[in-house]
């Protein structure tokens, strides 16, 4: 199923009082952790729309791989003008992911519900027109269109917006968990929500990242070593997004980062959540506490402390090492504890899992910066 995303970025910011777009959300441009957020759902072909101060948000993502065009008469059209400009952009596709650039804190779930029913609805010639996701009995976003749908918006030529396009529609509502697919930053209040909201559910840029390390007084061989193993966990997620899962790519590659950042403290694992948690940072204090091993497999390996846990015992300082090699000590002892034996196995069985969603071994991916 080949999915493309529009996500409109044209507006003025006007009851904001300053240009939404480029506001930081954990150290990342507004835009970009929009992007992101899509990106998490495996969708690789993204049109964002620019207007106003469109160079702006072209520097924003600068280190995105999306496809740009411009709103040109943005200052007098309305979104549906920028949803017809990215929808030609995109070309064929099966469905489309309509999404307003201020709103950048849909969970990764939210999309997989979606897709998962496009992917099954995509065979049935009488299929509903698209789908809107509903929050609370609320319809929230991002809508999705299938193709036929598409070209209908192209077409429409009525004075009602998007909205008025949806009404000559048949639309299937997908119940979601998702408080952060309801709310956008049309005002002052509304970010300042977005930003408590941000540090409790997402990662954080690798400059946070590094200001940390400063903060603690991380020594650099330690620092070394977290950054590699940041560098795999986000290359891994990555890779299972491409294979179908779901995940946020950023909250593993940044607990890659900081899983170790309080190594030198006793229990560092807990002292690193503790640090986090403090700040606000919960899902990633969950991710950095849950990094030193297994009590028991896992569902599946598609969940960011499981991605996070393997790319660590795959990383040995900087270099990247088999599991044989990286439990060889334990595991060649006269006597083994069995909680290291369990370990190594649930690691095997997880690399199994990710080579099958993949196509790829785990154990031979290349960490790269």
């Amino acid at each position: 199923m080949k999915i493309g995303g529009v996500i409109m970025a044209a507006g003025l910011s006007s009851r904001m009082k300053e240009f939404k777009p480029v506001l930081r959300l954990n150290g990342f441009p507004m835009i970009q952790m929009t992007v992101q957020s899509m990106k998490n759902a495996g969708v690789e072909k993204i049109v964002v729309v620019t207007g106003y101060r469109g160079q702006e948000i072209v520097r924003a993502l600068k280190d995105e791989d999306v496809i740009l065009a411009e709103n040109k008469e943005y200052a007098v059209t309305d979104m549906l003008t920028s949803a017809k400009i990215g929808i030609r952009k995109l070309g064929e596709v099966d469905g489309i992911l309509l999404l307003p650039g201020d709103i950048p804190l849909i969970a990764p779930d939210t999309y997989g519900r979606i897709l998962d029913r496009a992917a099954f609805l995509l065979s049935d010639k009488n299929r509903v027109h698209g789908m809107i996701p509903v929050w609370e009995q609320k319809r929230v976003h991002p809508l999705f269109l299938f193709q036929e749908a598409g070209e209908q918006v192209l077409a429409y030529q009525g004075e009602c917006g998007l909205r008025g396009t949806l009404k000559l529609m048949e639309t299937e509502e997908i119940p979601v968990s998702d408080p952060g697919a309801d709310r956008d930053a049309d005002f002052p209040e509304d970010f300042l929500w977005m930003q408590t909201y941000a540090r409790k559910t997402k990662g954080v840029s690798r400059e946070i990242c590094e200001a940390w390390y400063e903060e603690v007084e991380l020594p650099e061989h330690i620092r070394a070593h977290c950054r590699a193993v940041g560098m795999l966990a986000g290359e891994m997620a990555e890779k299972l997004v491409q294979g179908g899962a779901c995940l946020d790519v950023e909250l593993c590659r940044s607990g890659g980062f900081l899983h170790d950042l309080l190594r030198l403290q006793k229990h560092h694992e807990q002292a690193a959540g503790d640090f986090l948690r403090i700040r606000g940072y919960e899902a990633l204090a969950w991710v950095v506490e849950h990094h030193r091993g297994f009590e028991g497999k896992p569902r599946s390996v598609c969940r960011e402390d499981v991605v996070v846990c393997l790319a660590d015992k795959l990383v040995q300082e900087t270099e990247r090492v088999s599991f044989k090699v990286r439990y060889e000590k334990a595991l060649g002892q006269r006597i083994i504890k069995e909680e290291k034996l369990k370990d190594f196995r649930i690691c095997c069985e997880l690399a199994k899992e990710f080579e099958v969603i993949t196509g790829e071994r785990l154990q031979e991916l290349h960490i790269s910066e």
